[in-house]
């Protein structure tokens, strides 16, 4: 019989690959896909206000001010 902890380990081995295949382009966008769901929750009075504060930025660009700051 299979404990819970071990359980958890075999799970934890199986998704480290998986975890670790995300790039952080991958992170980036679905957090900005995040808060766009995010603002779309909102009142319908907020959510055009919410939408236009976004961080529209792509990628690429992200990055390009990201590493110039450093």
């Amino acid at each position: 019989m299979k404990t819970p902890r071990s359980m958890a380990f075999i799970s934890l081995i199986f998704l480290l690959p998986t975890i670790a295949g995300c790039s952080t382009q991958t992170w980036y966008e679905s957090a900005k896909q995040k808060a766009e769901s995010d603002c779309r929750n909102q009142a319908p009075s907020e959510t055009e206000r919410c939408l236009e504060r976004l961080n529209q930025k792509s990628y690429e660009n992200y990055e390009k001010e990201r590493a110039g700051q450093k």
